[in-house]
């Protein structure tokens, strides 16, 4: 099973369906930025679209202190151009191409760098920290990343919990 459609089924409400993303609005995204996407992520949210997780998700990591960020949203491709162009005038790093959000604002990312057409298979995922202007590694690829989401801690959780 795809890790973003296992995401969506244990974090999200069957009732709110993933947001569709289509094909062309990634190429547009490749265009403007001259990069080809990871092909885990752009597989994933064309089959899949992009799931919004409930609460459920927040309160697991915080109340099993888990030493991880949420995941509150994934970018549209619109928003995946608008934020990385915004966020660059906030202290964003010119490598960095915002794909999602943690609940306080802080921003998941792919470098730049990585996703040249020769390495579109994966590409690491890096969390820009925007109170202290700082970024890490925190996946070596988006299905690690989403895979991150499941562990002993979440076992006997749903979206429904919290």
């Amino acid at each position: 099973m795809m890790a973003l459609r296992k995401f969506a089924d244990k974090w999200c409400d069957p009732s709110s369906l993933p947001q569709v993303v289509i094909e062309d609005e990634l190429n547009s995204i490749e265009k403007d930025f001259a990069i080809a996407l990871p092909r885990d992520y752009r597989d994933q949210v064309l089959a899949v679209g992009l799931p919004s997780p409930t609460l459920a998700l927040l309160s697991a990591i915080v109340d099993n202190e888990v030493d991880m960020n949420d995941l509150s949203r994934l970018n549209a491709p619109a928003e995946i151009k608008q934020e990385t162009l915004d966020w660059r005038d906030a202290g964003l790093p010119a490598n960095l191409l915002v794909i999602g959000a943690d609940c306080s604002g802080n921003k998941f990312c792919f470098d730049l760098g990585d996703l040249t057409p020769a390495s579109d298979q994966e590409a690491a995922v890096y969390l820009w920290d925007h109170d202290f202007l700082e970024t890490r590694r925190i996946a070596p690829s988006f299905s690690a990343w989403m895979n991150g989401f499941f562990g002993a801690w979440s076992e006997a959780v749903t979206y429904a919990d919290f």
